[in-house]
């Protein structure tokens, strides 16, 4: 797995995550994964990403977004995470 192709990837994912409306955010938090197969540089790639809450108040969501792709006799796994706190304007 080409490690800086899959991290952006991860990056994008998380970006978009960041762009949801809040209520379509926390309606991510308890349930399965969701998973996609992507293919990025000719290998295919799968795409989890997961939301918990990140505080015992619920103003902050973690938002972890792993990939999961060949490498040399094994399979690599890449993993990033992103706090979102909510504040007024995603509130909607």
């Amino acid at each position: 797995m080409n490690r800086a192709s899959a991290y952006a990837l991860l990056a994008s994912e998380l970006e978009a995550c960041r762009r949801l409306p809040w209520l379509r955010l926390v309606d991510l938090i308890g349930q399965k994964p969701v998973e996609k197969l992507v293919v990025v540089d000719g290998e295919e790639l799968l795409l989890e990403v997961q939301a918990t809450w990140a505080s015992a108040k619920r103003s902050s969501v973690h938002v972890t977004a792993i990939a999961y792709g060949p490498s040399h006799l094994t399979m690599e796994r890449l993993e990033e995470r992103l706090t979102i706190a909510m504040n007024g304007s995603r509130a909607a």
